[in-house]
């Protein structure tokens, strides 16, 4: 904290100094603190203006000379970056600053074998020992050696203070090699020595979920929600497991939970109202949707979700609007155009379940189910010639049995006799296991057979 105050109060003496056009003097290492805190903030004019009055103060500095290579490597000027480490090599060589700039420069120019090299010498100095490991481990990860770099990420985090660098370094470690078990068994070790780690317990309850143990995972979402009993993540992670293990009460109790700590709470009423749904409470489902709209008007799911709960409850006018809504705020949702086409069927507007097909069929030419259900759709119409242009359209697609099936009983009401037994003829051919099924739907296709 310290140490924050007096290089905050450098910056501002510095500014102040540039802004009056003054001139102070400061020493090397206070000019090396100026110029570290632009380049970690990345305000580069400024580094230059700092390096620029360090080497008018301190023209010989080699430590200078380090932050300067920093400065150029951070703007990728490698080849200025060159000449000023092959300047000072001859006496800034056993500096761990100069290793770790060179180790840097060597990383940038993707030669990760000859920046370890340089992290490796560093090491021997005993200082930074987690940033240098980190280092280490990533040049490991640029070079594809995901198992060394594991082994460094674990040295940089036993030589850390709480560093959550190293810890999702060694997850996604694990993640690379597809070890869940060794990541939680390492967990389990992290755990027993930070045992109120919130993170730890976290990733935790997601490798257990992931390997299908809900039962240790929501064990450990109970530990993270103990820790910190606002954590939302965790009390979401719980309540979705506890709807995995179809424990819907509790999980409408844990979701209800969150409501008390959101601000935005559409998605939580939506999940609500579809544990309500699979409780078999519509009307209660039905209050949560309307809820979670009144919430969030634009969450499209939401809309289609009460489609079809209103379908299913025989509401079909209020189905049909709930399912309009859901196509204006996405109108290349199949799911809610198929709502759109049953819905439309059993209120009598066939012609425009018709079109709503053509908009699946046209989001979706390449799903044999939706030509057929297009075809269906004129057939039952008795639009037979429409109905033959679209299964010979479907034909384009997909030499399928059930295709020549629907085409020849379409052939059969035109009088197209000849047409209508070659179409059958084809479906026969490419699966003849189907021919009762479709007899049992066209029985005027048993009359080819005769």
């Amino acid at each position: 904290m310290e140490d924050e105050f007096l290089n905050n109060e450098l910056i501002e003496q510095f500014e102040h100094m540039l802004d009056h056009k003054e001139q102070i003097y400061f020493d090397s290492e206070q000019l090396q603190e100026i110029i570290s805190f632009y380049l970690d903030v990345s305000d580069f004019e400024y580094a230059k203006k700092a390096l620029n009055y360090a080497f008018a103060l301190h023209p010989d500095n080699y430590e200078l000379k380090i932050k300067q290579i920093e400065y150029h490597i951070s703007l990728t000027q490698l080849k200025k970056a060159s000449e000023l480490i092959q300047e000072i090599k001859d006496f800034a060589s056993e500096d761990l600053e100069y290793q770790l700039v060179v180790a840097r420069y060597w990383g940038i120019k993707n030669m990760p074998k000859k920046a370890i090299q340089f992290y490796e010498k560093a090491l021997e100095h005993g200082e930074d020992l987690d940033f240098i490991f980190n280092c280490i481990g990533n040049e490991y990860l640029n070079l594809d050696e995901v198992g060394t770099a594991l082994i460094y990420f674990k040295q940089a985090l036993e030589h850390g203070d709480e560093n959550d660098y190293s810890f999702y370094s060694i997850l996604q470690c694990y993640e690379e090699l597809h070890a869940t078990s060794e990541c939680i068994e390492f967990l389990l070790e992290y755990i027993d020595d930070n045992p109120y780690s919130e993170i730890a317990w976290s990733q935790l309850g997601h490798l257990y979920e992931k390997n299908g143990n809900l039962e240790k995972a929501l064990d450990a979402y109970d530990y993270v929600i103990v820790i910190n009993p606002t954590n939302i993540s965790g009390i979401n992670h719980k309540a979705s497991i506890l709807e995995k293990l179809t424990r819907y009460e509790e999980a409408i109790e844990t979701f209800e939970d969150i409501l008390e700590l959101e601000d935005s709470s559409a998605i939580t009423y939506f999940r609500i109202g579809e544990c309500y749904e699979k409780l078999e409470l519509p009307y209660k489902a039905l209050k949560a949707y309307h809820l979670s709209i009144k919430e969030d008007p634009q969450l499209d799911k939401v809309w289609g979700k009460t489609a079809n709960l209103y379908s299913k409850l025989g509401n079909y006018q209020e189905a049909l609007f709930y399912v309009n809504r859901a196509l204006d705020l996405d109108e290349l949702n199949v799911e809610y155009w198929k709502t759109h086409c049953f819905i439309l069927i059993k209120v009598g507007q066939y012609e425009e379940a018709i079109e709503s097909y053509r908009r699946i069929v046209a989001i979706e030419p390449l799903r044999l189910n939706n030509w057929i259900a297009l075809i269906e759709a004129n057939i039952v119409m008795e639009e037979y010639d429409t109905a033959i242009k679209e299964a010979l359209l479907a034909l384009i697609h997909f030499n399928r049995a059930e295709i020549y099936y629907q085409l020849s009983y379409c052939y059969i009401f035109k009088g197209e006799k000849d047409l209508a037994k070659e179409a059958f003829i084809s479906a026969k051919n490419l699966d003849e296991s189907m021919k009762e099924e479709f007899f049992d739907r066209y029985p005027e296709l048993k009359k080819l057979e005769e």
